[in-house]
């Protein structure tokens, strides 16, 4: 166990780190099954998506809420993976659904073309 963390914040930690990855890949499939035309599913994943960083996003607000209470929280590589993690998912997943939107825009746009 790292000597720097109690096991409480360790777990915390790399709960954190998977939500937010599982978050990522949430979001890269449900790309990939608009760009298969499947616009549904491709909304419903990225529903999963959007809980999974809100899951990983309160894994990071509860030690925001410790050092604010006055706990120190040690810096660590480990706690900056966890907010790399989800300041980049976040991002990802903020313009995730306009790309889903345009990927749909652009196939009705071909089928139009296609059946005149």
């Amino acid at each position: 166990m790292n000597e720097q963390f109690s096991e409480e914040i360790l777990e915390k930690i790399m709960l954190g780190v998977a939500s937010a990855g599982n978050a990522k890949s949430l979001g890269k499939e449900s790309i990939y099954l608009a760009n298969k035309n499947k616009f549904e599913e491709a909304r419903n994943l990225f529903k999963e998506a959007k809980k999974s960083l809100l899951e990983a996003h309160s894994f990071h607000f509860d030690f925001i809420q410790k050092e604010a209470s006055g706990e120190k929280i040690e810096l660590s590589l480990l706690l900056v993976h966890l907010e790399d993690h989800i300041m980049t998912t976040s991002s990802f997943l903020d313009s995730l659904e306009d790309q889903i939107n345009l990927i749909e825009r652009v196939s009705k746009l071909e089928s139009l073309i296609l059946n005149k």
